[in-house]
């Protein structure tokens, strides 16, 4: 066996395709897609409501509202299912238990001022993907493309792939023409990508909700916002039709780290006891990033004696850092007395004010712009109250702001139970988006078509006193 280590030179080329990318500025840019069990069974129609420590999250002019001290908490069980969609046949399941929500509101009839703090667990990364192919192109063209006419001792400077190709025997170079070829038909390959991402997107909101009257309620917070993520892909190729290769496994490993700082600021109007209006902004989020990503590569060739070779490749610690869009919301709600209310929200978002900081990410300033337009999220919720318990549901709509990609659906559904101070919460909410996947980046191969459906199941509780 021989084992060649590789140094990636230029470790952004491979980060390129396998870390940050627009799907980083689409994907840290929403609004709170999950939170404590109330605003999950709305499906987070709730700008222009309390009630809900998430809810307060998004707009703080809520916290005006409370006249009681109120603590709650929420646990959930959160799933994501991918399913193919020439077939929709289910290609992958994950599953995990997470701490969904945690929050506080206190009075202070002194000041006027209403402080809260809430945690709360805005989105989750959890996705395993098993895709399938036979017959079609592999990874290693663009490698191989890449690589011609570069000398081997030049190849690290390629691209960590390219420089693995290589040393692990996959290709061969001719050294008349510089070109380097595979001996195996890579128009004809079957091939196997496992995907596995586990992760979150945690935040810390620290604010304030007063009256400026009667009518009129106002409110602010900081929030700090950590993400994380780890990735393993195995992709797996065999070919039938060779003269030397038979098969070839990429393996790599990558995490991503990320801490952020926003703000934002809210305006809740009640005109009468029936009509809500509210309007909020968060300022946009400055993240910076720390990532670490290593590979390795195994080839199969019949004239290296059935001997495996292995390259194995790896990136030194890398640091990079963005800045997203700002996020108007806007919402109304009509309450119905003790009957229950109608709920409605509407969040935008202008991707082409995120961008790049660090300068080696630059050059992905202008893909945002073209490949990310204005995105529009609608929802609608609610509720249905038969004395001590409540009924709920709601709907999303989110429109096809990513190339790519279709619109997102949501639909949402939730009971309470109030005893005394106590109210008792379950709610299910769910989102289904067809989209599609690159096996490592857009140039080595051809889209995967999927449809992602990611559901989440809440239970949680208040406490007022």
């Amino acid at each position: 066996m021989k084992k060649t280590r590789v140094l990636a030179l230029m470790i952004f080329l491979c980060f390129q395709g396998s870390g940050q990318s627009v799907d980083y500025f689409a994907e840290l840019n929403q609004p709170a897609l999950w939170g404590d069990a109330r605003y999950n069974s709305l499906s987070g129609a709730m700008t222009a409501m309390s009630g809900s420590f998430t809810a307060l999250a998004e707009n703080p002019a809520g916290a005006g509202l409370y006249r009681q001290a109120a603590f709650g908490s929420d646990l959930s069980i959160y799933s994501t299912t991918t399913f193919k969609n020439s077939n929709q046949f289910p290609t992958g399941n994950a599953f995990t238990l997470n701490a969904a929500n945690l929050g506080y509101v206190g009075t202070e009839p002194e000041t006027g001022w209403n402080i809260f703090f809430t945690y709360n667990s805005d989105d989750l990364f959890r996705q395993n993907l098993r895709y399938e192919e036979n017959g079609v192109g592999s990874i290693q063209q663009q490698w191989l493309e890449n690589s011609n006419y570069v000398l081997p001792d030049d190849l690290p400077w390629v691209g960590p792939y390219e420089d693995m190709l290589y040393q692990s025997y996959a290709s061969d170079r001719n050294d008349t023409t510089g070109e380097y070829y595979s001996t195996a038909n890579l128009n004809n390959t079957d091939f196997t990508h496992d995907l596995q991402r586990t992760g979150m997107k945690n935040q810390w909101t620290l604010g304030f909700g007063a009256a400026a009257n009667k009518q009129l309620y106002y409110g602010a917070s900081v929030k700090f916002v950590h993400s994380y993520e780890k990735v393993t892909v195995n992709h797996k190729e065999r070919y039938t039709e060779t003269s030397d290769l038979t098969s070839l496994r990429v393996l790599d490993n990558w995490d991503n780290s990320g801490v952020g700082i926003s703000a934002n600021a809210g305006l809740l109007y009640r005109p009468t006891q029936v009509l809500r209006f509210g309007l909020a902004i968060d300022l946009p989020q400055v993240y910076s990033f720390t990532q670490n990503w290593d590979t390795e590569m195994v080839a199969s060739r019949s004239s290296v004696n059935q001997i495996i070779s292995i390259a194995e490749g790896y990136g030194l610690l890398y640091q990079w850092s963005m800045m997203t869009a700002p996020k108007l919301k806007s919402g109304l709600t009509l309450v119905g007395g003790r009957l229950g209310l109608i709920t409605l929200s509407h969040t935008y978002i202008p991707h082409s004010f995120a961008f790049a900081l660090s300068r080696e990410e630059r050059y992905l300033n202008s893909i945002v712009d073209e490949e990310l337009n204005d995105q529009h999220t609608l929802a609608v919720g609610s509720e249905l109250r038969l004395g001590p318990i409540t009924l709920r549901a709601g709907s999303g709509y989110t429109n096809p702001f990513q190339d790519g990609q279709d619109a997102q659906w949501r639909r949402s559904l939730g009971i309470s139970l109030q005893s005394e101070g106590n109210t008792f919460f379950m709610s299910w909410s769910q989102l289904r988006q067809s989209t599609q996947y690159f096996p490592f980046s857009a140039a080595y191969t051809e889209a995967l078509a999927i449809t992602r459906q990611r559901s989440i199941l809440s239970i949680g509780s208040t406490w007022k006193f």
